[in-house]
């Protein structure tokens, strides 16, 4: 009997043993002995009982009191009797019995007084009775248990998630932008919207199989080496390692054999979901569901990812450091841009999101003494990676224009590895020139799989110019350092000066590249004006996509045009960045949930995600980052847009724009995390936010962090640009978890999204977490995945998405202000919804209160005199006193309350 468990009869000692009948917990005091003796032939000898061939004689049962009156204890002809039952059960039945969960009242774990059945706080107990009873002993109080239906879900299904999930699409429709009709998209008809949905489960699909595989990859080489016991250890400063792991499967990693039960978990829940696509069947609102749980399964598999990278490979991390350390930690001394790169040594260029490739070709190369003589460089993600292995590398590129860097003829060679998003990389760099060596399994490349042959062939065929792959990753690094030592002359030849002239030559007007062109950028007028001040300006909008030059039938080198035109701006392209940080400490997260929940200075935190597919000179980002960090946000970034934040270096002082602020997840911090899968420690901040503000259990708990963090953390992210569907996948997690996202700024292109409607009241209701009742509640946050077209809508839509329905007086009132604000700044009026949100006088800006009370007097028919408000007008064009408005249409500030009915406060308890 495990310890700590009480007795089912007097209800106070400590129970020792189990009734044999019934199977409740007894003590010693109430458990009854019943002996009985069998005295058939087969148990005598000489008038003795005797073992016997079928078991002892005498047996004793212990029994609780109620069984002892019951039940019958005489024997008659057992031996018998089991055969015939035995015999009528059949093989199955005998089977099935140890497959079956234990009956109620059998598996109890004591926490403080309270005995909890483990069957009822966990659904499907079998096999991880330890698990459950680690979780309550650690992460529970008895008046916490008490209070709350409490569920624990190691290892959690889909389907034990629906209830969250259906709350969240049933408040934020999926709304369907491509596929079909609107008509038939939006119109209700079951089948279409089950396409709908099945072809969304299919995008978040891809996304989730391309972050599994990355991270099996990199997981599968540790083991390899290292062995399942190696530890996972991120340092003295970081108190919640793996929370994206834990939140699902309840276990904390602290090996490498514990992490891959984790992916293990998140593979078995991969298929699954596919499954469902593939049977084709399915409620629409059911199947979404299953988008937002690979959203899930994609972050655990980038921390799972980055917990290698940075206990096994050496990745920069600032677990070990002091809070104030990392303010300046790492240093901004990363070079960021095509102009950093001198071309005068011999330049190797990673791409992809493989880091194996990276961490074995610049180790070789340090060993070999060649990686100080040579230029060692990153496009996109790859570049990311690098800075966090080998402090002298240098980012290029983002993925979206990881093209420029090749088509200028930079690179000496390229490593390519597992890309997200498929690029033309091969045969771009074949045309000046550049090999590229596709290392690892898995690289969709076109080119021949040479891994059968020897080191020094392979090098031959570069130096030729020829493209291959290797499988091996460590024999690819060996051929790499034998390419650079002693490198010759450069065979990478970037575009002709005279370009201009003869493509406006051979220019016919035809316009096809102006209708194949995602921008729709006038090439051709341009060309046939020969204004290179025009070509100039198109560069800056320019995808470098390459879709112009396969359309034109004179085979006219667009980019190389473009390219040519922009030299100036090239040479100019030269930015610092930190590299990425890692994980957030313990305490930047206790004293951000205190400024943000509390303290209200700033209108919440901001993540800023992108490839760099967007138009425009790659400032979008560092200018969404400026105006959020001037209004006091935290802004959080990692992957490629880290490098398009960076793009900023102050004339005056020469200071980077990450030097103006402090790298800490604080009020007007500025923090990279790192490449593409460490945008994980981003999400894993939301479950310590509802850890540290609620004392929540994150151990195999989603929906109740959740439920806490969509009605109280004012977070958003942007995701601006985005090449990949890991990208829309990225976007489902965080909606799930409460971070409500914009997509742009071609967000209408995107095949779903989950919006609000602010006018139907129906959808914004919560229970009160004392009493039960509904309370309809403001629209915040308004959408969970909205799409923007510009940077203006954007800043201001982030803003907005930082309402939460249970925010207190000082954070309500900064959010109020800067939506109002920056509103006025960007579209020249006030929101129309800004009175939604509003829930007292004192939610106004002290030095604008007497101008916004003049507007809610003049327009809106509120009963003001002055600064008094007397009454105000209700959402139904009553005029009410401000404590009945929030009686009928709030949460009174500081009150408990949930929009999932099982966390309303039990009813045993508020008595």
């Amino acid at each position: 009997m495990a310890e700590g468990v009480v007795c089912k009869v007097c209800e106070k000692n400590e129970a020792s043993e189990a009734c044999a009948v019934c199977g409740i917990a007894l003590c010693e005091l109430c458990k009854r002995v019943v002996q009985t003796e069998d005295i058939s032939a087969s148990h005598r000898v000489k008038g003795i009982s005797t073992e016997g061939v079928l078991g002892p004689a005498q047996k004793k049962r212990v029994v609780c009191p109620k069984c002892m009156v019951e039940t019958d204890f005489i024997e008659r002809e057992e031996h018998g009797e089991v055969s015939e039952r035995a015999e009528a059960e059949g093989d199955v039945g005998r089977r099935l019995r140890s497959f079956r969960m234990p009956p109620k009242g059998q598996c109890v774990e004591k926490v403080g007084d309270f005995v909890v059945d483990l069957t009822e706080v966990c659904p499907d107990i079998r096999g991880r009775e330890d698990l459950v009873r680690s979780i309550l002993r650690s992460d529970y109080i008895e008046t916490r248990l008490r209070q709350y239906d409490t569920r624990i879900r190691p290892f959690t299904r889909a389907e034990e998630l629906a209830e969250w999930d259906r709350l969240l699409l049933e408040r934020y429709r999926p709304l369907y932008l491509q596929g079909a009709s609107a008509s038939d998209a939006n119109g209700g008809a079951e089948e279409t919207q089950r396409a709908l949905a099945l072809a969304s489960l299919g995008e978040h699909l891809s996304g989730t199989g391309k972050a599994l595989v990355l991270a099996r990859e990199v997981l599968e080489e540790a083991l390899r080496i290292l062995g399942p016991s190696a530890p996972i250890e991120l340092g003295k400063s970081i108190a919640y390692p793996s929370c994206n792991v834990t939140v699902l499967t309840g276990i904390v990693p602290k090996n490498l054999g514990e992490l891959n039960v984790a992916l293990q978990y998140a593979e078995a829940q991969f298929l699954e979901q596919s499954a469902v696509f593939f049977q084709k069947g399915g409620d629409p609102l059911e199947i979404e569901g299953r988008t937002l749980h690979l959203g899930s399964l994609l972050f655990l598999a980038e921390e799972v990812e980055e917990l290698v990278k940075i206990c096994c490979l050496g990745s920069l991390s600032t677990g070990n450091l002091s809070v104030k350390e990392m303010a300046s930690y790492p240093e901004a001394r990363t070079p960021v841009g095509l102009g950093t790169v001198d071309r005068s040594k011999p330049v190797l260029a990673f791409f992809g999101d493989g880091i194996l490739p990276v961490f074995y070709t610049v180790g070789r190369l340090e060993e070999e003494r060649l990686a100080r003589t040579m230029e060692i460089v990153g496009l996109g993600n790859a570049g990311h990676e690098l800075v966090r292995l080998y402090p002298a590398g240098k980012i290029l590129t983002t993925t979206g224009k990881a093209l420029k860097a090749v088509r200028l003829g930079i690179p000496d060679l390229i490593v390519a590895s597992r890309n997200c998003h498929p690029t033309d990389l091969v045969s771009h760099a074949a045309r000046v020139g550049v090999p590229v060596l596709a290392a690892g399994a898995g690289c969709s490349y076109p080119v021949p799989d040479r891994s059968e042959e020897a080191v020094p062939v392979l090098v031959e065929r570069l130096r030729k110019g020829e493209s291959l792959a290797v499988l091996s990753v460590e024999k690819a690094a060996d051929a790499v350092v034998e390419y650079f030592r002693g490198f010759g002359p450069k065979q990478a030849r970037g575009p002709d000066p005279s370009v201009l002239e003869s493509a406006r030559k051979a220019c016919t007007g035809c316009d096809a590249c102006f209708y194949k062109c995602p921008n729709q950028l006038p090439l051709g007028t341009a060309l046939k004006g020969g204004d290179r001040a025009a070509f100039g300006r198109l560069y800056d909008r320019c995808l470098f996509c390459g879709l112009c030059e396969a359309a034109c039938p004179e085979r006219i080198p667009l980019m190389d045009v473009l390219l040519v035109a922009g030299s100036d701006k090239i040479k100019q392209d030269r930015f610092r960045m930190r590299p990425g940080r890692g994980p957030l400490s313990h305490l930047e997260f206790r004293d951000l949930t205190f400024g943000l929940v509390l303290g209200g200075n700033g209108p919440g935190m901001v993540t800023l995600l992108g490839c760099g597919h967007y138009p425009g000179s790659d400032q979008d980002l560092f200018e969404m980052a400026r105006e959020l960090l001037e209004r006091n946000c935290v802004v959080m970034t990692a992957g490629c847009g880290a490098a398009d934040v960076a793009r900023w270096i102050d004339a005056e002082t020469g200071k980077a724009f990450a030097e103006q602020f402090p790298s800490l997840a604080t009020l007007k911090g500025l923090v990279n995390c790192g490449g593409c899968s460490a945008d994980a420690h981003i999400m894993a901040s939301m479950f310590k936010f509802a850890q540290l503000g609620g004392g929540i259990s994150i151990k195999a708990n989603f929906d109740q962090p959740a439920d806490y963090s969509l009605n109280r953390a004012p977070f958003a992210v942007i995701i601006w640009g985005p090449l990949s569907d890991k990208m829309l996948v990225k976007a489902a997690g965080f909606a799930r978890v409460g971070a409500p996202v914009v997509l742009g700024p071609t967000g209408f292109r995107y095949s779903r999204v989950l919006a609000g409607d602010k006018y139907d009241r129906g959808r914004w209701t919560m229970f009160d977490g004392l009493t039960g009742q509904v309370r309809e509640v403001d629209p915040s946050p308004p959408h969970l995945i909205f799409p923007v077209e510009t940077k203006e809508e954007a800043v201001t839509m982030a803003v907005k998405l930082c309402f939460t329905a249970c925010a207190l007086r000082d954070p309500r009132l900064s959010t109020i202000d800067n939506y109002t604000e920056i509103h006025e700044k960007y579209f020249g009026d006030l929101p129309d919804d800004w009175t939604f949100y509003l829930r007292s006088p004192l939610e106004l800006h002290v030095m604008k209160r007497m101008r916004f009370l003049k507007i809610l007097k003049d327009q809106h028919g509120w009963d003001v005199d002055r600064t008094n408000v007397r009454r105000v007008r209700d959402r139904d064009g009553n005029l009410v006193t401000m404590e009945e408005y929030l009686d009928r249409y709030a949460i009174k500030q500081g009150r408990y309350a949930t929009m999932v009915k099982r966390l309303v406060m039990r009813e045993a308890v508020k008595e």
